[in-house]
């Protein structure tokens, strides 16, 4: 289980903070999806479940251990980050990128290989990575993540918006892979602004809004319209079993 406790973050002293007095808990096996309008504080509660960012408040715990506590290559060992930007400044190819999933790990070819074909990036891996195309890039960080959590059975993987640049086959492929992870006994938090897909893809929900946790459960318990038109602040309804924004007439603006 990765929970989160009372958490609060600011980027600048004297602001309002972006994560705000925020508790959940992700459990293993199951795919908990985030969502929330822009600016939700969304990517931020990501990165603090991670450990890319330190609360000023609350704290953080991957099955009962304090993850600020961890030292970071313990933390690497159990935890896979996808950002929503991959972004690397050296040269390197795919498949070093996706070698660097295993730097606090002993190296596996047998990690690295699987990796990159369930990705299908293996016909890419000598290609350098920034001549990739950015939906090729949000596979090979994936890839990346999938290397990083081979062999543990007990790992979590927090993926921001991992198929906001992938057509709709690899979308498809994506959420196979997350599905098997969470099948496999990880915990798997995934940030998501297209809601057909959370619906479809995820076992848990959490909402959030103007930096706080406002709503969590069961993704079909959570994910209905008066929910969404109060944090969304746009009409939904309910057409073929799925969410959509409801587009109001002239006459009704």
């Amino acid at each position: 289980m990765l929970s989160v406790e009372h958490i609060t973050f600011a980027y600048e002293p004297h602001r309002p903070p972006a994560v705000e007095d925020c508790t959940a808990q992700a459990r293993g096996g199951r795919i908990t999806a985030i969502i929330g309008p822009n600016s939700a504080g969304k990517s931020t509660l990501l990165r603090l479940m991670a450990g890319v960012l330190a609360p000023a408040r609350g704290g953080v715990s991957l099955d009962g251990e304090n993850l600020s506590a961890m030292p970071a290559r313990q933390r690497a060992s159990r935890l896979a980050y996808v950002p929503q930007r991959p972004r690397v400044d050296a040269p390197f190819t795919v498949r070093e990128v996706v070698q660097l999933g295993r730097f606090a790990l002993p190296h596996s070819t047998t990690a690295i290989s699987e990796a990159l074909q369930r990705c299908e990036l293996a016909r890419d891996a000598d290609r350098l990575f920034n001549a990739l195309s950015v939906g090729q890039q949000q596979r090979a960080s994936l890839a990346r993540a999938l290397a990083q959590v081979h062999g543990c059975a007990a790992g979590a993987v927090l993926l921001d918006e991992p198929t906001a640049a992938l057509d709709p086959r690899h979308v498809q492929q994506t959420g196979r892979i997350l599905r098997d992870l969470a099948d496999a006994g990880r915990t798997v938090v995934v940030i998501l602004h297209d809601l057909v897909l959370a619906r479809r893809l995820s076992d848990d929900l959490w909402v959030m809004h103007e930096g706080r946790i406002v709503a969590t459960g069961p993704t079909a318990e959570v994910l209905e319209p008066a929910l969404l038109e109060r944090v969304y602040g746009v009409g939904f309804e309910a057409a073929h079993d799925v969410l959509l924004p409801a587009v109001k007439s002239a006459d009704e603006r």
